[in-house]
């Protein structure tokens, strides 16, 4: 066990990974914690079987590392993101 897993669980070290990377990598996210922390939880609660930091840097990617630069609603964007990545684990479950 390493000295960070020591003190997280890994739901929290999953959290706070994913706001990390939500707040310094990327490119023109708005964030903020008060919003932010409460979005995080619930998509790790919704989407259990979803890697929600790997599917927040594939949005990056696949928008050319601007993914948020439009003026939509960020989060949302991201939740709409995420949701679509479960659906399609479901569906190639099913499949």
């Amino acid at each position: 066990m390493n000295l960070i897993s020591s003190f997280f669980s890994d739901s929290e070290f999953g959290e706070s990974a994913i706001l990390s990377y939500l707040e310094h990598e990327l490119p023109e996210y708005r964030f903020d914690a008060h919003i932010d922390m409460p979005l995080v939880r619930e998509l790790l609660s919704d989407f259990p079987e979803i890697d929600i930091l790997e599917e927040i840097k594939n949005l990056r990617w696949y928008h050319d590392n601007s993914p948020v630069s439009g003026t939509g609603p960020q989060r949302l964007s991201i939740r709409r993101w995420i949701a679509r990545a479960a659906s399609r684990l479901r569906y190639s479950r099913l499949h």
